[in-house]
């Protein structure tokens, strides 16, 4: 058993690793051929255009490891029906469950690996590549101007303006608050507030400090202030930071603070259920295509390769769907993340328990 075992391993991780490259380079060159009118009127350089092309590969990799996982399975078991392999295993006394228990066992393999790439490459990988578009090849910050905006300065920083030009490096009404374990250790209220380049650090104009030791509170009026706020005016920006830039740990961290301004967490439950979903779509998907793969062992590898396509980009679809529905508080995060792996599994073995009664 073992030695078939590595057989169909070896029918499945050929075709897979195949698969995985060709979907990862069409997607890919997709994506491209989308952003190339922004890419040629870019003033980076080519050296920092190439990086962020091939820090987006490992996106696309993940993303479409489903579609190779679910290809290798119409592979290795078309071709087995197909070589003759089927009816001699069977003669030789294998039941049908034994043909598909070792593809089951690689998409285990496969759903193990992309949920460790989805936690430790992906995140470095995509967050340096949005950074590099965010700031040299689309650089959104020249232009940039908010109103009424509350902002993150860093774990235990806050501070909320009127107004915030970035270009400028400057805000009207500004209001900074250093937030301890027994509340707002310190805060500064200004009209205005500067960026210093030379010093580093923001400069608070015609406002009050507050500062607050052993539960009373101190305020002093001042006219110019150098703060200890010293983050640049180009990373206060206000991106809502994509869950493919950061791993489920830092997504928990990320969450408490935007909830201390108030905002909605909902869409990052979704996602953070979405991570822990995502990469068990592989083995769901390897267990469709099993039941699917034994009807179409008739038929060409073409049609087998556009089954995958076909049958991946619904179950995607459902994915998004669920997402969708769950950021739009029609589900409960956790039923949206996993509605189109209940689904799909219900399908697949249905199938499978279809095709072992007609068998």
């Amino acid at each position: 058993m073992k030695i078939f075992t590595w057989y169909m391993a070896k029918r499945f991780f050929l075709p897979f690793l195949s698969g995985l490259a060709l979907f990862s380079l069409l997607i890919f060159l997709g994506d491209m051929f989308d952003k190339m009118s922004i890419l040629l009127k870019s003033k980076a350089s080519l050296w920092v255009i190439v990086q962020y092309l091939w820090l987006e590969v490992p996106y696309w990799s993940i993303r479409v490891i489903p579609m190779a996982t679910l290809m290798a399975t119409l592979f290795a078991l078309t071709g087995f029906v197909q070589s003759g392999e089927w009816l001699a295993a069977q003669a030789s006394g294998f039941e049908t469950k034994d043909f598909w228990k070792p593809l089951l066992g690689c998409a285990m393999i496969v759903t193990v690996g992309s949920f460790i790439a989805q936690e430790t490459v992906l995140p470095v990988s995509y967050a340096r590549a949005q950074r590099l578009w965010q700031d040299y090849i689309h650089p959104e910050w020249e232009w940039d101007k908010y109103y009424n905006i509350a902002l993150i300065g860093g774990p235990d920083e806050f501070i909320q303006a009127k107004y915030f030009s970035v270009k400028e490096g400057s805000m009207e009404r500004p209001i900074w608050e250093k937030i301890g374990a027994r509340g707002i250790e310190s805060q500064l209220d200004a009209n205005l507030a500067k960026w210093n380049e030379a010093s580093g650090r923001w400069i608070f104009f015609d406002g009050v400090e507050r500062v607050t030791t052993n539960g009373k509170r101190v305020q002093k009026a001042f006219k110019e202030k150098p703060s200890d706020f010293v983050v640049p005016p180009r990373n206060l920006i206000p991106r809502t930071r994509n869950p493919d830039e950061i791993s489920l740990r830092e997504m928990k961290k990320y969450r408490e603070r935007i909830a201390h301004l108030g905002i909605s967490a909902r869409e990052l439950d979704v996602a953070a259920y979405a991570k822990v979903a995502y990469p068990f779509t592989n083995f769901i998907i390897c267990g469709l295509g099993i039941p699917v793969a034994l009807r179409l062992r008739r038929l060409s590898k073409i049609i087998n390769f556009f089954a995958a396509f076909g049958l991946s980009f619904a179950f995607l679809w459902f994915m998004v769907i669920g997402q969708d529905l769950g950021n739009a508080g029609y589900l409960p995060p956790p039923v949206a993340a996993w509605m189109a792996n209940i689904i799909f599994a219900g399908l697949a073995l249905f199938l499978i328990k279809r095709f072992e009664y007609e068998g």
